[in-house]
């Protein structure tokens, strides 16, 4: 039995170095699988895999205004673009489901989405990730015919026309340069942007109201959602009203559920500041929007 030992020893060596070659090959394949299933198990769209996966939407506009918003919807999770350049993350290989909606359907109503060169006319559009994706909804706009201007009539001497002294702004703001008031209606709790925390359908400070100094300001104020809202113009800091009377009742508490509040105050003071929800929590989830007083000119609303 002496002689048998360096045989036996041997063959366990043998032994151990097979199982070690296959638990490295098996090592490397899962490696492989987990790399694949990063990405969906196929090459990117993109040459530059670095920076992940992703979807940029860029919604078009006319001057100002956007021509519609898109709605998209990927790992359960829904989210509202109303900017030209949006872009969300997204895991490799998984899919995002993306909805056009047209900001005036009468007048630019939606035609088309642009994927990557292709034309798709679906409304709705479901595109799998599979790197950098970039998606443009497109929406008519109907060529206007030049008109030529008719010769006046030497016998009518032309007459200038007067500014008018009450403007509407948009939905929301409106002025008299006469009085120097402005009218803001304020809507708290659209549903359809940031879960209801939101003025006018309006959040983080995407929109910008300016007032001259030395204007009044009335703000109708209306809290449409099924939690209480408040309204109160402050600092990006504060939580007392900058100007006196420039708060809703209780602000702390907010306002009810359908109820209305109207107050009115007086911008005494150049500077920017925030329209914002101050029950406890809202304007750090993004309940605000921007107040600028201005040196001069005139009201005007900037999105």
């Amino acid at each position: 039995m002496q002689g048998a030992g360096p045989a036996l020893d041997n063959a366990l060596r043998l032994r151990l170095r097979g199982t070690a070659w296959r638990a490295l090959v098996l090592g490397l394949a899962l490696g492989l699988a987990v790399l694949l299933a990063g990405c969906g198990g196929s090459p990117l769209s993109s040459s530059d895999t670095s920076v992940g996966c992703s979807v940029t939407v860029l919604i078009p506009s006319s001057g100002n205004s956007l021509l519609g918003t898109v709605t998209a919807t990927t790992g359960g999770r829904s989210y509202q673009f109303r900017r030209n350049i949006n872009t969300i993350a997204v895991g490799c290989g998984a899919k995002a489901t993306l909805s056009a909606s047209a900001a005036d359907p009468a007048v630019h109503p939606f035609t088309h989405w642009t994927v990557s060169g292709a034309v798709s006319p679906a409304q709705t559009l479901t595109v799998t990730v599979d790197g950098l994706v970039s998606v443009q909804p497109g929406f008519l706009v109907p060529k206007v015919a030049p008109t030529s201007s008719p010769t006046p009539s030497p016998k009518v001497t032309p007459t200038p026309s007067a500014t008018p002294s009450s403007v509407t702004l948009d939905q929301w703001v409106s002025y008299d340069s006469t009085t120097k008031t402005v009218t803001w209606k304020l809507l708290a709790g659209s549903p359809a942007v940031n879960h209801g925390l939101n003025f006018d359908g309006y959040d983080q400070g995407a929109m910008t109201v300016t007032v001259p100094v030395g204007w009044s300001v009335t703000v109708d104020f209306s809290n449409q959602a099924s939690i209480n809202h408040s309204a109160a113009v402050v600092t990006a800091t504060g939580t007392t009203p900058v100007f006196p009377g420039a708060e809703t009742p209780s602000p702390l508490a907010g306002t009810a559920p359908g109820q209305t509040a109207i107050f009115t105050f007086t911008a005494s003071q150049v500077g920017s500041y925030r329209m914002s929800c101050l029950v406890p929590g809202h304007e750090p989830a993004g309940m605000w929007v921007s107040f600028t007083v201005a040196a001069g000119g005139l009201p005007n609303v900037h999105l």
